[in-house]
């Protein structure tokens, strides 16, 4: 089978955009993006001196995921990364930002579901 270079490039193109946002509305009020079927909703609370962040992920059969292994990698406004692990905590996984500073930050959201690797891109900004 032979392809088109037009086929090609929109294979590449598919291939190097990262995950898609999902069709359907957040759940929870936060940013949704769809990784290989699974869903992932972060939600941010800001509070007075740290903010509150919450990961809902759920399987392509719209069920809670509550066993996988998390962490968020982060970077803050002025460029520094720092990970954070989050621990399952009744429907979703949990962290707190301990003395953010204003500006934007980019997170990815590393899990392991069942052995397999996911991750998923998130930004926001305080």
């Amino acid at each position: 089978m032979q392809l088109s270079k037009r086929a090609i490039v929109l294979m590449l193109s598919a291939l190097l955009t990262g995950p898609v946002f999902a069709g359907g509305k957040p759940e929870h009020g936060g940013q949704l993006v769809d990784v290989q079927g699974h869903h992932f909703e972060l939600v941010v609370e800001p509070e007075a001196k740290t903010t509150h962040l919450d990961l809902f992920i759920s399987d392509p059969e719209n069920q809670p995921v509550t066993t996988a292994t998390v962490k968020l990698q982060i970077t803050d406004p002025s460029g520094q990364k720092s990970s954070l692990p989050l621990k399952y905590e009744g429907n979703h996984y949990t962290a707190v930002l301990s003395a953010p500073v204003k500006g934007e930050y980019r997170v990815v959201a590393l899990a392991t579901i069942s052995g397999k690797k996911l991750n998923s891109r998130f930004n926001f900004k305080l």
